[in-house]
Order: C-alpha cells, then sequence, then structure tokens
C-alpha cells in the first residue's frame, strides 16, 4: 500500500498492549465496540502526526467503560472446555477471558494459541470462529490488526471479545449454509452479485428481517423467518481448495462490498453509506491479510474463512432490507470539494477529523483493495468486479464527503433498505 506508513511492525512482538488496559473493551450492553485500537493504528498507518493521534483518542475516549471485575475463581478453571463454554457470550467476563490468554499467548505465543482456539476443530475453536464474525467483523478485524502490527496483546484481546461477544446465532446460520453446500456440492459456485440478486429477489429472505428487530434484524429477522431459505442462496458460493482461486474471489468479495456501499442511494435524501456495509469494507481488508498467512493457517481454513466473510455480507444486506442497488451511482459521483482529490488528499483530510475510525479505516481500506483487485479488473474475472478503477478513489472521496464535519452518530445511514432509516431530518436534500 502507498501509504505514509507502511503495513508493518508497530511495537515488538513482547508488548502486550492490554496488559494495564483499564476499559472495557465494549461501549454498551449491546453492540458498541471499543474500537479506538482501531482508530489509533489506521491513523498511524495513514500519516499522522502524535498530536493527530492524541486527538483521535480522545474522540471517544470519554466513552470508555471501566474494565469488569475479574473473576479469579473462573480464571483457574477455564481450561475446561465444559467451564469455558457454559461463560461464553457473557460481556462481564471479558476482563477474566482477556487474561485467559494473555495467559496462553505468553506461554505459547498468538499464533499458536490463535490456531487452537479458532482452527484446531474442537467445540471450543468451532464456536469461537463464528463468534469472530459476530459484532460486525470487530473481533476479525481486532485480530487483523494483531497480525498486521504483531500485537500479541491485541490478538489476546480479539479473542476475549469473540468469546464475550453478544451471540446472534450466526454459529446457527454458518453451520445452515455448510450443510447446504456439502449436499448440493455437484451445483457450480454463484457469483457474489449473483447471489445480492437472488437474496432481493427472495420474498421470504426479503422480507424476514423487521424494522420493529431493531438491532437484532440478524437473529429474530434473518435466522429465525428466512435462515432455511438463505442457507439455500448463500450456500451456493464456494471456494475451491487453489490459492490463486481464493485470491480471486478475494477480490470479488472485496469490490461487491464496495459496490453495496456506493449504489443503495435512497431518492430525494442525501448521500450515505451504510454503517453495516461500511464495515464489511473496512473488514475486507484484513480478511486478505488473513487469506495470505500461509505459514501457520492452512488452505482449507483461509477458504472457509472467505467463505463465511462473504456469507455474512450476504446476511449483512439482507438484514438491511435488500434494497435495490443503483449500478451507475459510484461511477458518476461528483461533488465539488473532493473532486480532483488524491488518496494523499484524503488521508490529511480524514486525519484531522472528529470521528471514531470509522471513515478512517474505510478510507483506507478502498486504497488496499484498489491495488489488491487491479490484477483482475481487465482479464476474465473482470465481469466479478463491479468496483474498479478510478471508482475506489471516488467511493473513498463519498465517504469522506458524507462524514465529515457531522456528529459520529450521523456520519452513517443505518439499515439502508428500510424507509424508516432515512427519515431523518438531516437527510433532506
Amino acid at each position: 500500500m502507498r501509504l505514509k506508513r507502511p503495513l508493518g511492525k508497530l511495537a515488538n512482538s513482547g508488548i502486550f498492549v492490554s496488559r494495564d488496559c483499564q476499559y472495557h473493551i465494549f461501549f454498551r450492553p449491546m453492540g458498541g465496540m471499543n474500537h479506538i485500537s482501531h482508530s489509533i493504528l489506521t491513523c498511524y498507518a495513514l500519516g499522522a502526526s502524535p498530536q493527530q493521534l492524541q486527538d483521535r483518542y480522545h474522540d471517544e475516549g470519554v466513552s470508555q467503560k471501566p474494565m469488569p471485575p475479574l473473576d479469579v475463581e473462573l480464571l483457574e478453571k477455564l481450561d475446561d472446555p465444559e467451564i469455558f463454554s457454559q461463560n461464553m457470550y457473557v460481556k462481564a467476563q471479558y476482563q477474566t477471558f482477556l487474561r485467559y490468554f494473555e495467559r496462553k499467548i505468553t506461554a505459547s505465543g498468538w499464533k499458536a494459541v490463535v490456531h487452537e482456539f479458532l482452527f484446531s476443530r474442537s467445540r471450543i475453536a468451532t464456536r469461537m470462529l463464528c463468534s469472530m464474525f459476530d459484532g460486525l467483523f470487530h473481533p476479525l478485524i481486532h485480530l487483523g490488526l494483531a497480525i498486521e502490527f504483531d500485537l500479541p496483546g491485541l490478538a489476546a484481546e480479539a479473542l476475549a471479545q469473540a468469546a464475550t461477544n453478544d451471540d446472534s446465532d450466526i454459529e446457527k446460520l454458518f453451520a445452515m449454509c455448510e450443510t447446504e453446500a456439502l449436499a448440493h456440492d455437484d451445483r457450480p459456485s454463484m457469483s457474489i452479485l449473483q447471489l445480492v440478486d437472488e437474496v432481493r429477489a427472495s420474498e421470504e429472505i426479503r422480507t424476514a428481517p423487521r424494522w420493529s428487530d431493531l438491532g437484532l434484524k440478524l437473529r429474530n429477522g434473518l435466522v429465525a423467518r428466512g435462515g432455511e431459505a438463505f442457507a439455500q442462496l448463500a450456500g451456493r458460493f464456494r471456494i475451491a481448495a487453489d490459492e490463486d482461486e481464493l485470491a480471486r474471489r478475494t477480490a470479488e468479495m472485496m469490490s461487491t462490498c464496495a459496490h453495496l456501499c456506493g449504489a443503495a442511494q435512497f431518492p430525494g435524501k442525501k448521500t450515505k453509506i451504510d454503517f453495516f456495509w461500511m464495515h464489511e469494507v473496512t473488514a475486507s481488508l484484513f480478511m486478505s491479510l488473513l487469506a495470505k498467512q500461509r505459514d501457520w493457517i492452512s488452505l482449507e481454513d483461509r477458504v472457509l474463512l472467505m467463505e463465511r466473510k462473504v456469507r455474512t455480507d450476504l446476511a449483512w444486506y439482507a438484514c438491511c432490507g435488500s434494497p435495490p442497488l443503483d449500478e451507475n451511482f459510484l461511477p458518476n459521483y461528483s461533488s465539488p470539494e473532493s473532486d480532483g482529490w488524491s488518496w494523499d488528499d484524503l488521508y490529511q483530510a480524514v486525519l484531522k477529523e472528529h470521528d471514531d475510525g470509522h471513515a478512517a479505516k474505510f478510507i483506507r481500506a478502498c486504497k488496499y483493495a484498489e491495488e489488491t483487485c487491479a490484477e483482475f479488473e481487465n482479464g476474465e474475472w473482470g465481469d466479478y468486479l463491479p468496483v474498479k478503477g478510478d471508482m475506489w478513489l471516488k467511493l473513498a472521496r463519498m465517504c469522506h464527503d458524507t462524514t465529515k464535519n457531522t456528529e459520529i452518530d450521523f456520519k452513517w445511514i443505518r439499515f439502508t433498505g428500510f424507509p424508516e432509516g432515512w427519515q431523518r431530518p438531516d437527510l433532506l436534500n
């Protein structure tokens, strides 16, 4: 990536950034991830000055909650798989799980511990790997930053977050999708764009999430009311156990997530990017990074990660109302303020913005995707990439234009396919 600071180490591998942490990984009882570390590391990579890093910390620093109490008795029992499993999805146990994973990493190294708790195929690893996709990909993003900057403390935090996340029944959804894939493994895999169209065309899937489900549209909406129908479609996405195909499908995933963000607009309203789909783009950078970890993650596991990423992306498309997509909106995007801006102009602008790091992460992910997808744009896979060429810069500019000088809660649109989501006074043209 042509950034101010390249992908690489921030500190030596012995540093535990969580060792003396006083704060919870969650801001609220439901959702509300503490992602200040995401913001700081992203801004660092984009070239932030020490003062800018301090300012970006203060953007969200006041929202942090105290670390929950350490359950010393439970900490000594977490090696028992039954006790570990019984205490998952309990946010009050975050510190206990964090100290447990720190101990394990100190003894064995972070790669060995991540492998044991995500890829060993044990019952705990099966549950933990599913939970990494919950919380809008935040545990995966956390792990990706740990890998990128070689920070074992962040790896411990990522695992502890996955262990204590809200449970949205994503494990159940993955199981249904993978059962469907195995039952019909003779069918050709479909492109992600084709599957997006099929999701929208299915009334059973499209109407499963309801506005009244509020923040539980995945568990109470899609999984509960449309899970089987969704699995029949999402199970059609499969990746062959081949490094070249994994690379191509990774580019396809990146481009399609970006397409959703740029193409779902509401007539008569201001341009906005969906909050949930924004996370799909942000997470795509780290999914690409994980796909390249050949030395310690098997090809089979990296393929499974990517298949689950795409199925989660499709699930969030459905949860956001499966809106129609305007393929011409992003190619024709123009804004008097940012027309002609370069990537460096965007970096400099976003580093000065009061934000929680989402805009900076999104812009950085767009630049990474532009470079990752470039090799596939002109060949036979070009038709699988709806976002290509200068559309990446246009999408990044759109992100800045629609979030600048805006309070954090109003920078994005939530559940873009529901008319109710667009009824905010600030969205009137």
